[in-house]
C-alpha cells in the first residue's frame, strides 16, 4: 500500500516470481467504486493517505486486474479479510495503553502515540463503514 506505482510494483514481485511460484498480497484496499466515493469519503482517505503516507490504496478488484494483467499469472483470486482482521485495530491501539513503557521512557513520543491511536481509530471506522477492505489477493505463475 505504501508503493506509489502499484502497477510496477506488482509487475516486479511477479517478475522475480519464479515458475510455478506463488504470490500473495495482502494488503489495505480501498472499495470498489461504483458507487462514487461521497465528499466525507474522500476527506477520511486523504486523512489516511497523509497520516500513514500512503501515496493512494486501490481496491481489490484492481490488485486482482494487475496481477491477471501481467498474463504471467495464473489461478489469481481474491478475498476481502476485513471480518478476520477488524478487531486487530482496536488491539493496536490497547497494547500501545497496556504497555505505556516506550512513552513513558522517551516522553517526547506522547505527541506520536496520541497521534498514532487516533489514525489506527479513524482507519478500524473507515473499514467498519465499509470504505477500506483488507484485501488478499493470490495467484501462481505460470510454468515456462
Amino acid at each position: 500500500e505504501h508503493m506509489p506505482d502499484k502497477k510496477k510494483y506488482v509487475e516486479e514481485m511477479v517478475r522475480v516470481l519464479k515458475p510455478g511460484g506463488r504470490l500473495v498480497i495482502a494488503t489495505w484496499c480501498q472499495r470498489s467504486t461504483p458507487p462514487a466515493f461521497t465528499d466525507e469519503d474522500l476527506v477520511n482517505l486523504d486523512y489516511l493517505y497523509k497520516e500513514w503516507a500512503h501515496p493512494y490504496f486501490i481496491s481489490i478488484e484492481d490488485y486482482a486486474s494487475l496481477v491477471e494483467g501481467t498474463t504471467s499469472m495464473k489461478e489469481v483470486d481474491t478475498d476481502d479479510w476485513t471480518r478476520q482482521t477488524i478487531a486487530s485495530w482496536r488491539h493496536s491501539v490497547w497494547a500501545g495503553v497496556w504497555d505505556p513503557i516506550p512513552v513513558f521512557s522517551r516522553p517526547n513520543i506522547w505527541y506520536k502515540t496520541l497521534r498514532d491511536i487516533v489514525c489506527l481509530e479513524r482507519m478500524r471506522r473507515a473499514f467498519g463503514r465499509g470504505l477500506m477492505q483488507y484485501g488478499m489477493i493470490k495467484g501462481v505463475k505460470a510454468k515456462a
